[in-house]
């Protein structure tokens, strides 16, 4: 059995010009053709700490997730879901109680699961047609009510617009990466336009181009490939 990880980092530059250090990423695609993703996000004001691991089939559909998170020093709890068949199962816990929180939802087929890294931004535009440019339908069952996972519940279904916009080259701080670029009319009144890279979706940047925090740019500051051979 053979793997490729992928791993690298995400900076993000606010209006004001500041530039940090924002999400570190790894990035595993299967023997079986499943991809796993595991994510560590920090904000910039070091106030929340997000751990994330999403797995996905070779066409996309999720498998089964987990995310943790911390928000002002505060452990929120830990959320775990697993998709099976045309339903959602969600498991929920807090620090608090030992009681664990059960829920089931419907899972359309092309519906998305969302744990707010921003690597799986460019995850999000993998149903999209790449043969037009016209708007398509996203649907993404996330984990938090806002659009800055400040919290962790069962969460709910949130629709939202976006098309494929074209393929170009561009420069972000990991190096020229030739890309598909995607616009995105989230449901948080932000539109944003968002590059990804390969056969495997890797982000490469993300644009706020109107609303809350507009200016802001997220970009792939780092990347590494390393193939692991199984020995027999």
């Amino acid at each position: 059995m053979d793997f490729t990880i992928y791993q690298g980092r995400i900076d993000i530059t606010e209006p004001g010009g500041q530039t940090v250090e924002y999400e570190n990423f790894i990035l595993t695609a299967n023997p079986d053709g499943k991809r796993t993703l595991r994510t560590l996000t920090r904000s910039p004001k070091g106030d929340l700490l997000r751990d994330a691991t999403q797995l996905v089939t070779a066409d996309w559909r999720p498998v089964d997730a987990m995310g943790r998170l911390y928000y002002k020093g505060v452990d929120c709890g830990t959320v775990v879901r697993r998709v099976f068949g045309d339903k959602l199962q969600s498991w929920a816990w807090d620090r608090d109680s030992e009681a664990v929180d059960y829920a089931e939802f419907d899972a359309p087929p092309k519906m998305l699961l969302g744990f707010h890294p921003i690597f799986h931004d460019a995850w999000k535009m993998c149903h999209l047609n790449t043969s037009h440019t016209d708007l398509q339908d996203l649907l993404t069952h996330s984990v938090s009510n806002t659009w800055n996972g400040r919290t962790l519940s069962h969460g709910q279904k949130i629709e939202g617009k976006a098309r494929f916009e074209k393929t170009e080259t561009i420069a972000v701080p990991a190096g020229e990466i030739e890309c598909q670029r995607f616009y995105w009319h989230t449901s948080f009144g932000k539109d944003l336009r968002i590059w990804r890279t390969g056969p495997h979706h890797i982000f490469v940047r993300l644009d706020v181009v109107n609303g809350d925090k507009e200016g802001t740019v997220y970009e792939l500051a780092e990347l590494s490939e390393t193939a692991v051979m199984a020995r027999a």
